[in-house]
């Protein structure tokens, strides 16, 4: 079967759509109840098609701490300059308007599978029937030495964006002319394998138009990456001599830095640099952790329905 956009739309809206099905039904407590913990692409989206396909007869309540989410796909464009910050910005206020959903800006501390409630930061407590986690990503502790969340605003991660992607770019633009960029991408797997190579190419562009004899530095503990025969061959064609990437076989998997120095070590050839950016190993949000479905790293799911494996 060709799946085209009409036919992935009604697939997607089915399996949201499950969770309207009698296994749903309230147990003395009206409505049937779903509670939906991160309001990124997919929580805020599986919160608004259960909400609209039930035409109200499931009560959703959507659990986002922050009241602006910026969304990680385009912020290399906002790097780039080919976009506003504001173009990637969205808030709630649809969702509660026109579909109903109790959104509630508070951190979940907590998830109890047995008694079936979430525990928010302000104390209160939330009972329901179906959870939905979309629990976005959190970063793995001492994965690049040198480097911890407390430092990234001097070397920014940008991996969720909004004011690290403000920094991010701020700091390219002040860049001493003929200064120097570097990146230390991530190993595997990761959010949005493209992601680290798609941001190498807007700073290249960015560079090419306001520091031109700046330099590119990508530290990398992967052989190979996403699309790597095209973004070489783009950078080839555009930005020839500007960057450089270290794989692994030249130690781009033995990477150190040092925040204040503004220094980064690979393979003990210590570089001074004037930007860098930090995208350490990552795992699932903490949420996930908290609500113990994760195996290692991350949670893992049934790829039909995307249920988890560990509490289907």
């Amino acid at each position: 079967m060709t799946l085209n956009r009409r036919k992935f739309i009604a697939v997607g809206t089915a399996a949201a759509a499950t969770l309207s099905a009698p296994a749903l039904l309230a147990d003395g407590h009206g409505k049937p109840r779903v509670v939906v913990i991160g309001g990124g692409s997919g929580g805020a989206t599986a919160a608004r098609y259960i909400a609209k396909d039930s035409k109200g007869a499931i009560d959703v309540t959507l659990v986002e701490p922050t009241r602006s989410y910026f969304t990680c796909y385009f912020s290399n464009l906002y790097i780039g300059g080919f976009t506003d910050l504001e173009d990637i910005s969205h808030t709630y206020g649809t969702l509660a308007a026109k579909y109903g959903i109790n959104v509630v800006h508070d951190w979940a501390v907590d998830v109890d599978r047995d008694s079936k409630t979430v525990s928010l930061a302000g104390g209160a407590v939330l009972p329901y029937d179906k959870l939905i986690l979309s629990p976005g990503i959190d970063f793995v502790e001492d994965a690049v030495p040198g480097w911890s969340v407390a430092e990234q605003n001097k070397m920014p991660h940008a991996y969720k964006a909004g004011s690290q992607s403000e920094l991010l770019k701020a700091q390219i633009m002040a860049m001493p002319e003929g200064g120097r960029f570097a990146m230390v991408a991530p190993p595997n797997p990761y959010r949005c394998p493209p992601g680290p190579y798609e941001r190498i190419s807007m700073v290249a562009h960015v560079l090419s138009q306001v520091n031109p004899t700046a330099k590119i530095l990508v530290a990398d503990p992967k052989p190979k990456f996403s699309k790597q025969a095209l973004f070489e061959e783009g950078w080839q064609r555009h930005y020839s001599g500007m960057i450089e990437r270290i794989g692994p076989d030249f130690g781009g998997e033995n990477v150190s830095v040092d925040t204040d120095a503004m220094t980064i070590d690979i393979d003990g050839i210590v570089e001074k640099v004037d930007v860098c950016n930090v995208i350490p190993a990552q795992k699932a949000g903490r949420i996930a952790d908290m609500a113990g479905v994760t195996d290692g790293r991350w949670a893992p799911v049934n790829a039909a329905d995307l249920s988890s494996t560990v509490d289907p």
